[in-house]
């Protein structure tokens, strides 16, 4: 299956909260590299999908199963 990327740029959480990179990780972005810019969120992607919609989709639901809100989608 090829690796699609993109970034998603979210927000609402604190990123000196203790379990911050753990949140991700558990919702099922250990695909993702994450760390906050600018005030907000960024989870850069490399996942494993079908198609790039597919993926976002389904990065869509885990960054907002570990909490943020999801503000925009940006690809490289």
């Amino acid at each position: 299956m090829p690796i699609q990327e993109f970034c998603i740029i979210a927000s609402g959480l604190d990123p000196d909260a203790d379990d911050f990179e753990t949140r991700f990780y558990d919702a099922g972005c250990d695909d993702a590299t994450i760390s906050f810019q600018g005030g907000r969120i960024i989870a850069d992607f490399s996942r494993e999908a079908p198609s790039k919609a597919s993926a976002i989709t389904s990065a869509i639901e885990d960054v907002t199963r570990a909490g943020a809100i999801v503000e925009r989608i940006g690809s490289f």
